[in-house]
């Protein structure tokens, strides 16, 4: 791991560069402009909502986004005749882009519903979903070249990640959400506003827990396949 600081500074500058850390908080200092200016919009449900969309399309989308972008000019392929880890690579992308997320996510928070939160569930669900989209995105994005194989692929993805937004707006109650991940996020979110049982909340770091394992194994995995192995 000796390799991932100067990594971490490589793509936070690669981030800024690229204007990634600009498109994210302007984007939630809009959210929150928009809530001020409809209040019946501003309420927990909604802000919480859009904290979960943060770090799912800022992790799934721009993660894809580095790895074709990298793909495409072979500095990933470059990457991999250093002594660069595919490890210390996955674990740069989730440092960089979560940081980003729990910045963004924490302005959003303080302008549309000021201190009174709960900090703990904050960075926890800010953290652990950051780290699961990061991973989810790059095994959804490994074994496509170009943008527009990847658009429909990673669309499609996002749209099912997204499902239980249903139960989060009180649409429905039924018990299969909890066999989303994403289920998992955004009962953490809802916990910075107000009260979150025991049993969700074990839940839900359990979950997230055992979702960014696998994906840590399988994306590993496919960066040998389909990075490593296909520039050999």
């Amino acid at each position: 791991m000796k390799h991932l600081s100067p990594m971490v500074r490589w793509y936070f500058l690669l981030d800024y560069r690229f204007y990634i850390i600009h498109i994210s908080l302007a984007t939630v200092i809009l959210w929150s402009i928009l809530l001020h200016m409809f209040p019946p919009a501003n309420n927990e449900t909604v802000v919480s909502a859009l904290i979960f969309l943060d770090p799912a399309i800022l992790g799934f989308v721009f993660i894809g986004a580095f790895v074709l972008y990298e793909k495409t000019n072979r500095s990933l392929l470059a990457l991999t005749v250093t002594p660069m880890e595919p490890q210390e690579y996955l674990l740069t992308h989730i440092i960089t882009l979560s940081s980003i997320t729990v910045i963004s996510s924490l302005v959003l928070v303080t302008l549309t519903r000021g201190l009174a939160v709960s900090y703990l569930y904050f960075f926890t669900g800010t953290i652990l979903t950051s780290a699961f989209f990061v991973l989810a995105g790059f095994v959804a994005v490994s074994r496509f070249s170009t943008v527009n194989d990847y658009f429909i692929a990673g669309s499609v993805a996002l749209l099912l990640l997204n499902i239980p937004l249903i139960y989060h707006f009180g649409l429905s109650d039924n018990w299969l959400f909890y066999l989303f991940p994403t289920q998992a996020s955004l009962l953490l979110f809802s916990g910075i506003f107000g009260p979150v049982s025991l049993a969700d909340s074990i839940y839900s770091i359990t979950m997230l827990s055992v979702w960014i394992t696998l994906f840590y194994l399988v994306a590993k995995k496919m960066f040998y396949s389909h990075i490593i192995q296909e520039g050999e």
